[in-house]
């Protein structure tokens, strides 16, 4: 539940407590081509002895572009996970994950992210 300051996640931590982060990252696409290129190469480097056809084959549109560059980036995917279980001795279990690409945002985030907080929900999608 949300304080009165509208800050959320100071519960106290407990034995089975659920934890769920939501991250919100933006991005323009600037070159097009250039982009899903590059995320052709990367599945491939991501793949070991695939070829360029099954790249093109996996790698075709916005979507696929973007989670292959965040997976080779370590943002996603078996790395992350792979990082992430390294704190189970620690207390922390990993638990599942999911992704979703927003295409043409009508209200993207600002770089400036002190910016963003007078927003609203930023999680809340569009209804368009």
């Amino acid at each position: 539940m949300p304080e009165e300051d509208g800050t959320t996640g100071d519960e106290p931590l407990t034995d089975e407590m659920a934890l769920s982060v939501r991250l919100r990252r933006d991005f323009t696409v600037t070159d097009a081509g250039r982009l899903l290129a590059a995320a052709r190469r990367l599945y491939r480097e991501l793949n070991p002895g695939t070829g360029a056809a099954e790249a093109s084959e996996m790698v075709t549109c916005a979507a696929d572009a973007l989670f292959v560059i965040l997976e080779h980036a370590g943002l996603l995917g078996d790395a992350t996970d792979s990082r992430l279980s390294g704190y189970a001795a620690d207390g922390l279990a990993v638990g599942g994950w999911c992704a979703q690409i927003v295409p043409n945002e009508p209200a993207p985030l600002s770089p400036e992210p002190r910016s963003n907080c007078l927003l609203g929900d930023v999680f809340t999608l569009s209804q368009d």
